[in-house]
């Protein structure tokens, strides 16, 4: 019983869809029927009278647009009296950038005398960006120098002990004069 209320509900749906596009039809059929400017039956079946053609020959019809085309002015209605349609064309879109001319952004050089002295050119070391040693003031560069500093002073204190003692003085004298050859 359930299928076929579903089956029934389809088929209701179904024909009032093709009833509403059969409606939709009629009433565009007769929507163009009224903007037609041809001739077409009337609701007695009989055609409508249409405006007959104009009854100049080609020749006058020439003669006509060439004297409106000296005049300066265009036609405003058709040979069949219709009005013509006015339009201006929209600006076109243009997508083109404007030339612009290369500006250089360097310095034109100065003309300068070949008499006058040249400024020295500095150093970047002798700068004082330049001399300013940094990692003084961190506590790892600290620790380093004193390590350096306190090895360089046991090598002094070592030097200073070995020439107090006079052997050790001329064993330094003899190994100097063999490690130092004049001759």
């Amino acid at each position: 019983m359930e299928k076929l209320q579903t089956l029934l509900w389809i088929l209701f749906g179904l024909g009032v869809f093709i009833w509403r596009m059969v409606q939709k039809a009629k009433a565009t059929t007769q929507r163009e029927r009224q903007e037609r400017k041809f001739s077409r039956p009337d609701s007695t079946g009989r055609p409508r009278p249409v405006a007959p053609l104009p009854a100049t020959s080609f020749e006058e019809m020439l003669k006509q647009m060439q004297q409106q085309n000296r005049a300066g002015n265009a036609p405003e209605t058709t040979p069949a009296g219709r009005a013509l349609p006015q339009e201006t064309a929209p600006v076109p879109r243009n997508l083109e950038q404007p030339i612009v001319t290369a500006k250089s952004l360097e310095r034109e050089k100065q003309a300068r005398s070949l008499e006058v002295p040249v400024p020295e050119a500095r150093r970047a070391a002798g700068l004082p960006r330049a001399a300013t040693q940094h990692g003084q003031e961190d506590y790892w560069s600290r620790v380093q120098r004193q390590q350096r500093e306190e090895a360089s002073r046991q090598a002094l204190s070592g030097i200073q002990e070995r020439l107090r003692n006079p052997a050790d003085l001329r064993a330094a004298f003899v190994l100097s004069e063999i490690l130092q050859r004049k001759f």
